[in-house]
C-alpha cells in the first residue's frame, strides 16, 4: 500500500511513517521542513505546506491511503508562557479540509486522522481536572481546532477513522492497548509507537471505518475487553 502522511515531522507522524516502512508499505512524507524527517532513503519526501490546497492536491495523487497527524508542534507549556506559534492556530481544520478535498478529487477513500481524547464524541467525558489544565495551558484553541477537524472528516464521505489518543509518551512498544469506540480508556497514557502500530494495522482493516476510536494503554493486569 502507498500511504502519504501529513504531519510527518511530528512525533506521531514520524512513528507512523517508520512503522509503515517496517510493515513493507511505501511511504510519502509531506512536510514543510524535510530536515526534520528521519534520514531514510526509502521515505519519499514532498516539501509543502498543508495550508496550500494546490500543493496538497498534487501530493495526494497516486496514493492508496492517507494518515493525518497535523497539530501544533510547539510544547503547550511554551505556548502558555507566550512563545510564538510556528503553525496557524487552525492548522488541523485548514490542513484537513485541503486533504479531504484532495482525496475526493483523486478518489483516495481511506483516511485515518489523529485528533485527541476530549474532542467531539468524547468531549463530555473529559475529567474536570483536565479541563482546568487545558484552560491553564490555553489549549482550548487547539482543542476547538481539532473539534472542527473532526466535523470535516465525518462529513467527508470518505472511509475515515478518527483516532483519539489519551496522553502520549515516547515509551517503548508494548503491543497492548485498548481501542474503544465507546469512549472507554484504561491507562491515562499510550506510547506513540503503540498508537502508530494501531493506525497502520487499521489502514487495511474495515473494522473501525467511520468510527471514532479512543486509544489508551494497558497495564499487564488489564485486558482489552471493549470494542
Amino acid at each position: 500500500m502507498k500511504v502519504i502522511v501529513f504531519g510527518s515531522t511530528g512525533r506521531v507522524g514520524r512513528a507512523v511513517a517508520l512503522t509503515l516502512l517496517t510493515r513493507g508499505h511505501q511511504v510519502t512524507a509531506f512536510a514543510r521542513d524535510a530536515s526534520k524527517l528521519p534520514e531514510r532513503e526509502d521515505i519519499a519526501v514532498i516539501v509543502g505546506d498543508a495550508t496550500d490546497a494546490d500543493a496538497v492536491a498534487r501530493a495526494v495523487v497516486g496514493h492508496d491511503a492517507i494518515v493525518v497527524a497535523l497539530g501544533d508542534s510547539r510544547n503547550p507549556f511554551a505556548l502558555a508562557v507566550g512563545m510564538k506559534r510556528i503553525t496557524p492556530p487552525n492548522i488541523c481544520e485548514i490542513g484537513t479540509a485541503n486533504v479531504i478535498a484532495a482525496a475526493q478529487a483523486a478518489s483516495v477513500q481511506r483516511l485515518v486522522c489523529v485528533t485527541s481524547y476530549g474532542v467531539g464524541d468524547t468531549r463530555k467525558l473529559l475529567p474536570p481536572m483536565h479541563k482546568r489544565i487545558f484552560r491553564w495551558l490555553r489549549l482550548r484553541e487547539q482543542m476547538d481546532d481539532k473539534e472542527r477537524q473532526e466535523m470535516l472528516v465525518k462529513a467527508s464521505g470518505l472511509d475515515w477513522t478518527l483516532v483519539q489518543p489519551v496522553g502520549l509518551t515516547d515509551g517503548a512498544a508494548t503491543g497492548r492497548w485498548l481501542a474503544s469506540t465507546k469512549g472507554e480508556r484504561r491507562k491515562r497514557t499510550i506510547s506513540r509507537i503503540d498508537l502508530a502500530a494501531f493506525i497502520v494495522d487499521n489502514l487495511t482493516d474495515a473494522r473501525y471505518t467511520r468510527q471514532t476510536v479512543v486509544m489508551s494503554g494497558l497495564t499487564i493486569t488489564q485486558s482489552a475487553d471493549a470494542a
